[in-house]
């Protein structure tokens, strides 16, 4: 009895423990969110969120804002089951609507709530406030890093690539980013041209999937600007180097009226226009690197520091050793070669192995490179390893720098087995050496019988197969080629045949990724379906398939204008939505639906 009470306080304590640290583990987050800019007069919503139930919420100070209403408080909960465990969260928000009434910059001071008796503050938060579009300047601007010019602010829709850096040493890096600013209503893209960003070796940064809008002043106007993409580059050779144009088809949506008036009581019906829009080119000043490069400069340029060891310093004849340098820092670590270093001619040394431990950030490229030589001492002695020798050109102190690792010395005792040997020293050999080299001897014959062969080889059995076996084996190279067109044409009829049934399960493919919520592989996978299908159906490999000759083909087929450009319109939308999956209407299983009507459509025009 007294047993059973011990373990059954034991399994309480163990729960009670659990629940503890659960609710230890949800940690309180307090957060203020608002636009960055806003216009002068205009209203705009600020919200405090918060992850917990909370009282006594204080709001601060509102200065050079004017508040219209506020706070007014919401809820939202939620339920997680995982592993069997449910979990309950809620959510609040405190939303208030201002309006500015002062322009210039300002700081919200952070608000206050109490959650079980403790008080939490949020995060402070900073509101551009400009005069808007009836002051705004209409000559043309630079972004805040002032490297890259933006058009005038009368455009209401434009791209740049702005670049951190436009003179720098070669091997030095910059970083080129891709951003879309508009002041209209976006539908979607259509065609996205990237620069090829010839003369540096490039490397992506990480971006969002989805392009978020958020606001920036420029010039004194609001835009909605988005991130596309950013590049980390390196030139490739000095001298002037030029970025050329990104260029980009936006659709965008404009609302049409007329003398209806019930066009202008429903606010009037929508029309897509696509425009054209491109950057305009960067140039970079590549400087060459300075005269006076060391002796062990090998291209290396950032900020580096050097590290090596060894595994052993006493081993016995025949032991592997491993030796380790290490470069850290930040720069072209790719570009790093292993360095050389100077091992005795007594050891047999092989390749090193190379090892990068990188990440490409808005910094550069920051990380380590390894380089891991193996080297065996074959005999005993004393061998010492000279100290290694980096030298890298630092673009912060425009200078060259050279680090420098410590000797080693490794103390090899003779191992079993080993020849009677030891470094620089040649000891005499033994009998048994002598004998064994003595088996590697071929004497020579003094005795060599020769035979006088006779006969004619013209008119003979081989002289005739020297001309009719050739002959024959290209008639059965015709056969067999004859024999292979036949079974391509019937490939080519099969292919037809199942082109539709093939397309539905790569589609199912993609309905995996689908309910995944895997938006990328989703639409990657209906590109394969529609694009297999139409080489399985037309007879043409995927990699010579075109919209353009696609076009032509289906006309020649007899498929109807609106279906092909259904078709175009499909391709384009799966195309993009890997850019910008919120601007494309509908949903993945709205476009999954498209894609399967569309094939059984073609199927039926296609014979």
């Amino acid at each position: 009895m007294k047993k059973a009470k011990h373990i059954f306080f034991l399994i309480l304590s163990i729960i009670l423990f659990g629940f503890t640290l659960e609710s230890l583990s949800q940690q309180v987050e307090f957060n203020a969110s608002a636009p960055r800019v806003v216009e002068l007069g205009e209203q705009f919503r600020l919200s405090y969120s918060l992850n917990a139930k909370g009282s006594d919420f204080e709001e601060p100070e509102f200065e050079n804002f004017r508040v219209l209403s506020g706070p007014n408080v919401s809820s939202s909960s939620s339920v997680q089951i995982i592993n069997g465990k449910m979990s309950q969260s809620v959510a609040y928000t405190y939303t208030f609507i201002l309006m500015a009434i002062s322009e210039g910059n300002f700081t919200l001071p952070p608000a206050k709530v109490a959650v079980k008796g403790k008080t939490y503050q949020s995060n402070s938060f900073s509101i551009e406030v400009v005069k808007g579009s009836q002051n705004a300047p209409t000559n043309t601007g630079n972004t805040s890093s002032g490297s890259t010019q933006l058009p005038g602010t009368n455009e209401k829709l434009f791209v740049t690539v702005e670049v951190n850096k436009t003179s720098l040493y070669q091997g030095d890096n910059l970083i080129a980013t891709i951003k879309l600013y508009t002041q209209r209503s976006l539908a979607g893209f259509e065609e996205i041209k990237f620069p090829p960003f010839t003369g540096f070796w490039s490397q992506d940064l990480e971006s969002p999937q989805q392009i978020q809008l958020q606001r920036e002043n420029i010039n004194g106007q609001i835009y909605e600007a988005g991130l596309i993409k950013s590049v980390l580059l390196f030139p490739q050779r000095s001298g002037e180097i030029q970025i050329d144009p990104f260029e980009l088809t936006v659709v965008v949506q404009e609302r049409t009226r007329s003398n209806n008036p019930f066009d202008d009581f429903f606010g009037g019906s929508v029309r897509r226009i696509p425009l054209k829009v491109a950057s305009k080119p960067v140039k970079i000043n590549v400087l060459p690197l300075p005269v006076g490069k060391p002796e062990h400069f090998d291209g290396a340029v950032g900020t580096y520091s050097l590290a090596a060891s060894i595994d052993k310093t006493s081993v016995k004849a025949n032991e592997a050793v491993n030796l380790k340098v290490k470069i850290s820092g930040t720069g072209n670590l790719k570009l790093i070669k292993p360095l050389k270093v100077d091992f005795p001619p007594d050891l047999d040394v092989y390749d090193p192995k190379t090892s990068l431990n990188s990440k490409v950030t808005t910094q550069g490229e920051a990380g380590s490179v390894t380089f891991d030589y193996l080297f065996i001492p074959r005999y005993a002695g004393s061998y010492r390893i000279a100290p290694i020798e980096f030298s890298y050109f630092d673009p912060t102190s425009k200078s060259y720098k050279t680090q420098t690792t410590k000797e080693f010395v490794i103390d090899v005792e003779r191992g079993s087995g080993d020849q009677e040997m030891t470094s620089g020293v040649v000891q005499t050999l033994s009998k048994e050496d002598v004998k064994f080299i003595g088996q590697d001897i071929r004497f020579l014959k003094s005795q060599v019988q020769l035979k006088k062969k006779t006969g004619i080889w013209f008119g003979t059995l081989n002289f005739y197969l020297f001309y009719v076996v050739p002959f024959v084996l290209f008639i059965l190279i015709i056969l067999v080629r004859i024999t292979q067109i036949k079974q391509n044409a019937n490939q080519a009829k099969v292919r037809n045949r199942k082109a539709n049934r093939i397309s539905r399960k790569r589609l199912k493919v993609a309905v995996s990724f689908m309910k995944k919520n895997n938006s990328e592989n989703f639409y990657d996978e209906v590109l394969k379906a529609i694009w297999g299908y139409l080489s399985d159906k037309l007879a043409i490999p995927v990699s010579n398939l075109s919209k353009d000759n696609v076009t032509e083909l289906l006309t020649k087929h007899k498929v109807d204008e609106e279906l092909t450009l259904q078709l175009m319109n499909l391709l384009n939308e799966c195309e993009f939505a890997r850019f910008a999956p919120s601007a494309v209407s509908g949903g993945m299983d709205e476009l999954y639906r498209k894609a399967q009507k569309l094939i059984s459509k073609l199927d039926q025009k296609i014979k």
